[in-house]
């Protein structure tokens, strides 16, 4: 799989509410870990989709654009996989289905991971499009499940050929002392392997991506300068902020901005640390995954903010999607406690945090006895809004200047107004529209 441009891992993972909960947050952790951590790390792009529902696979996939495909969740004995339904309860997927899905995909997709119990059945009828296939031909523990993961990627961000990956993960969780290795099962479809001729990609490529999620590229991220000078602002000044816009208007991306700024523009200097709270399941992986990216033993409550307070530099924590703190397994606690790092001139936290609403509204918790929210008086609000005509135009015509291709205004007028000034509409609309001036020239 060896390529000048990077090569695209998705990871999938659903865990359906009324089945017996998994630690797939530590599993993509860990795997970032390893990618984030290896001697060629620009050679593969990890994107990620958690609380999967069967409409959203495809829809993954298309915007990813991945070469491999990694799901992390349950399987039955029959050999389905479960994903979540509206209601985030189990809905299965038989193997035939999820094969003929797999069918229209093969001419991108390479190598598919599923990293759920009896997964061996799905990873046989997949593997009659896809070249490589790996399943479990059992039930599988979550710290063997996980210890597999680490072990195959850290072989190919090592640069070992997949199916040596397969055996670097099996040896891993014999390494950690775990009877399991040999659940992981690698199917490979060696007619598909010499067959197989490289995708051709056309000379002009599409400058309008990524459509959604985050924007971890700086040349790429567009149009929120004005935010991130009253950040810093607000930070210098010995406050911390909330960014406030509705969902999908660019906050993610916006808080990785700041992260990446963060070592230059803060006075003084403080550690950057992102953490999206999609990737913890409760208030105890919260804890876990904080500890990690700090680099300290995991602690909570008065040993979390001793060593906190012993911590040089001292700590810039970028929280997103601070909803999932409402969620059942985070306790009021935890928000306090975060309140008390945050505070005084020389605090070992300042706190940025992502939110679609008000943190008044989206904390209300002991108003009725007249406290107040955990957060109030801690975090000044900064408001994101949509773009307007201007700045649409603007963004427009930033991703357009290195190519050949130019929008006509009549274009440009019907993307802003169909967009409403929102950056996803925005984005997709002007993919669309690119997409079908490259298609005209071939």
């Amino acid at each position: 799989m060896n390529s000048d441009t990077p090569i695209k891992i998705l990871f999938l993972a659903a865990d359906p509410s009324n089945a017996s909960r998994l630690r797939l947050g530590q599993e993509l952790r860990d795997i970032k870990e390893r990618l984030q951590i290896a001697k060629e790390r620009d050679k593969y792009l990890l994107e990620q989709r958690e609380s999967v529902r069967i409409r959203d696979i495809t829809q993954a996939i298309f915007d990813v654009k991945p070469q491999i495909i990694h799901f992390s969740g349950h399987g039955t004995s029959k050999g389905e996989l479960a994903f979540e339904n509206e209601v985030s309860n189990y809905q299965l997927v038989e193997p035939e289905a999820l094969a003929a899905m797999f069918e229209l995909f093969a001419e991108q997709v390479k190598c598919v991971v599923l990293n759920a119990c009896y997964s061996e059945t799905q990873a046989k009828a997949i593997a009659e499009y896809i070249p490589f296939v790996i399943g479990m031909n059992d039930q599988i523990g979550d710290k063997a499940a996980i210890a597999f993961a680490v072990g195959f990627y850290k072989a190919l961000a090592g640069d070992r050929t997949i199916e040596d990956a397969h055996q670097f993960g099996c040896i891993e969780i014999r390494l950690n002392g775990i009877p399991e290795h040999l659940k992981p099962v690698i199917h490979v479809n060696k007619s598909l392997i010499i067959t197989a001729k490289p995708r051709i990609v056309g000379a002009i490529l599409n400058p309008f991506i990524p459509q959604v999620g985050r924007v971890e590229d700086p040349q790429q991220f567009f149009g929120r300068k004005r935010e991130i000078e009253r950040v810093f602002e607000t930070l210098n000044s010995g406050s911390s902020v909330a960014l406030i816009g509705e969902r999908s208007i660019g906050k993610s991306s916006l808080l990785w901005a700041i992260r990446q700024q963060a070592e230059t523009r803060l006075t003084p200097p403080r550690k950057p640390i992102y953490l999206n709270l999609n990737e913890v399941s409760d208030e105890k992986d919260f804890y876990e995954a904080l500890c990690f990216e700090v680099g300290i033993q995991e602690c909570r409550g008065y040993a979390l903010t001793r060593v906190l307070k012993q911590q040089r530099p001292r700590l810039l924590l970028l929280l997103d999607e601070i909803e999932k703190m409402t969620w059942q397994g985070f306790s009021r606690q935890v928000r306090e406690q975060l309140r008390g790092l945050a505070e005084g001139n020389d605090a070992p936290l300042r706190l940025v945090v992502a939110a679609s609403v008000s943190l008044n509204q989206l904390f209300p918790d002991s108003h009725e006895i007249g406290m107040t929210s955990p957060f109030q008086g801690i975090c000044i609000e900064e408001r994101m809004n949509l773009w307007d005509e201007t700045t649409a135009r603007e963004f427009i015509s930033h991703r357009l200047a290195p190519t050949p291709i130019r929008f006509t205004d009549a274009e440009i007028m019907q993307i802003v107004k169909a967009s409403c000034g929102h950056p996803k509409e925005l984005m997709q609309l002007c993919y669309r529209t690119y997409a079908r001036y490259v298609e005209g020239m071939q």
